[in-house]
């Protein structure tokens, strides 16, 4: 596998900070810059972009929304800024393959972020100038509308038109993003949970075993992303399975059972001869992964039923 994947992530007219960052997620995913070094770099521009477009909307005399808009009079936008960065991150998980380290690295970066010294940035919100703070990334923040915008990168390109399963690109982007999403979540980083490619509206979701194989324009590519969210947060799953976790209230609840029905349905397209290659190895490393987690049993230290605030059933 080449090292080198372009993100494509430039547009024409992109600005001196939005091609630092791009360059710079360009070099994490190429192992040029570490987790830490591309995070400090990132933090870095966007808070010089917010100072600087400070100083230009208090330098102007009262400076109207229109020119704001027009970029007459720069105003400071940390919330646009991490809105941007997310929209990026998510693009690259699509581009990037399932199995290469740099879905990884992109996940460390999220980490590094969260880690930084808490600095207060300008920033104009509902014409009123006021201080933030960036990467507060938890749970009480709403992830900083990370997991909103992936979800938004979601529907916008896996959902509606039937992408996924008629467009060879459109399946591979939509399991490289399912293996982003898995490790957001085994890494504690985000609740991506209602993403999973193994929940409904997911067609590997809702169809019974028997009928996966029968259609498999339509189901194979589904199986494909719900195998990478095994095979990279099988350990969380599995505990939300034993512990019959209820992620939503009124959503499907966790159990051993549920934990049974993806087994069946991964070991029958592992064992079968009509999936591709891809997404029988895909099945067969699901399998795999699945009879690893019943083994090790549930591990206390990957645990994020607290963290995400997940509801047990004594409390439902």
């Amino acid at each position: 596998m080449s090292s080198f994947i372009s993100l494509d992530l430039s547009y024409e007219g992109d600005s001196v900070t939005e091609n630092k960052i791009v360059a710079t997620l360009q070099d994490l995913v190429d192992d040029a810059e570490s987790p830490r070094s591309a995070a400090k770099i990132i933090n870095r521009v966007i808070i010089d972009d917010c100072r600087d477009a400070s100083i230009s909307y208090n330098s102007a005399s009262d400076p109207t929304a229109g020119q704001i808009e027009s970029g007459t009079v720069r105003a400071p936008n940390p919330g646009g800024w991490m809105e941007y960065l997310w929209d990026c991150l998510g693009r690259a998980a699509m581009r990037v393959p399932a199995d290469h380290r740099g879905q990884d690295r992109l996940v460390s970066l999220l980490q590094e972020l969260r880690q930084l010294p808490k600095i207060l940035v300008p920033g104009l919100v509902a014409g009123e100038m006021r201080e933030t703070i960036l990467w507060n990334i938890t749970k009480e923040t709403r992830y900083e509308g990370l997991t909103q915008w992936l979800w938004d990168l979601d529907q916008g390109n896996f959902n509606g038109a039937r992408q996924v399963e008629s467009d060879p690109n459109a399946a591979a982007a939509y399991i490289n993003f399912s293996a982003f999403l898995a490790r957001l979540l085994a890494a504690g980083v985000a609740d991506t949970n209602t993403l999973s490619a193994l929940r409904r509206p997911s067609p590997f979701a809702t169809s019974h075993q028997d009928r996966i194989l029968h259609d498999l324009p339509r189901h194979e590519p589904y199986a494909a992303a719900a195998a990478q969210w095994i095979i990279y947060a099988g350990d969380v799953l599995f505990e939300l399975c034993e512990k019959r976790i209820l992620v939503e209230v009124g959503s499907l609840r966790y159990s051993p059972a549920l934990w049974r029905v993806w087994s069946v349905k991964f070991k029958a397209f592992a064992e079968s001869n009509d999936p591709s290659t891809e997404t029988r190895e895909f099945a067969r490393q699901a399998v795999d992964k699945m009879g690893q987690c019943k083994r090790d049993g549930i591990n206390p230290a990957k645990s994020v039923v607290e963290k995400f605030g997940y509801i047990r059933p004594d409390e439902d």
